[in-house]
């Protein structure tokens, strides 16, 4: 039997080899850490823009539908004082319900009022999202909006520059508003993005001038 000297022995000891787990462990954890931090910002990065956009599209519609109240085909100077009408604190997480209407043919004909009725309700998917109806058709616009806050920019000496905001239970006369500022509160639709496991929400507030009443 030849025995060869300890020198020309190859191989690890147990403390290396427990020092080389040890490292691959801290090296495995790191690489875990970095997949899951990463996932969490893709995933935040993500609803945020989903939730911009959202906000974008409820912002876009309801301004559109708001410079629209009270149109009328044929010129008059005359105003309906029920063009705008709104409620408070009656949508879903008391949220505001706004309703316009404007005629889009003969402005002597009551058969071509359109109504028009926003507010906040349950969506399909069980979140809150901004619903619009049109002549009592009702239909979900736009998911992931939590909440509509709005005020009535009332004009009380006819120089039409409005003279305050206040929510349409205050408003003297509602053929006096000239605009109406809108706060639109939109969330993420998924949630666990915060330090708290919560949603991300954002505040997006418009004013838009009611420009069928102005001269």
């Amino acid at each position: 039997m030849t025995n060869h000297p300890r020198q020309f022995q190859k191989g690890v000891s147990l403390i290396e080899l427990m020092i080389a787990v040890t490292l691959s462990v801290f090296i495995a954890a790191a690489l875990i850490a970095l997949f899951i931090n990463s996932k969490q910002s893709y995933r935040i990065n993500e609803n945020m823009s989903r939730l911009q956009e959202n906000a974008r599209f409820a912002v876009t519609f309801l301004s559109r539908d708001l410079r629209m109240a009270d149109y009328r085909t044929c010129v008059t100077d005359v105003r309906r004082a029920d063009a705008v009408a709104g409620e408070t604190g009656t949508g879903l997480n008391g949220s505001d319900t706004i309703t316009t209407l404007w005629q889009s043919n003969d402005c002597a004909a009551a058969s071509a009022v359109v109504t028009t009725v926003y507010s906040i309700q349950a969506g399909a998917g069980g979140g809150p999202a901004l619903f619009r109806s049109i002549d009592g058709v009702n239909q979900e616009l736009v998911e992931g909006i939590e909440s509509l806050q709005i005020l009535y920019g009332e004009d009380t000496d006819d120089d039409f520059v409005v003279n305050y905001y206040v929510e349409a239970a205050s408003v003297t006369n509602m053929a006096q508003a000239i605009s109406v500022r809108f706060t639109l509160t939109a969330r993420t639709l998924e949630d666990n993005l915060t330090d708290t496991g919560a949603r991300v929400t954002r505040d997006f507030t418009s004013t838009v001038t009611l420009r069928n009443r102005l001269p």
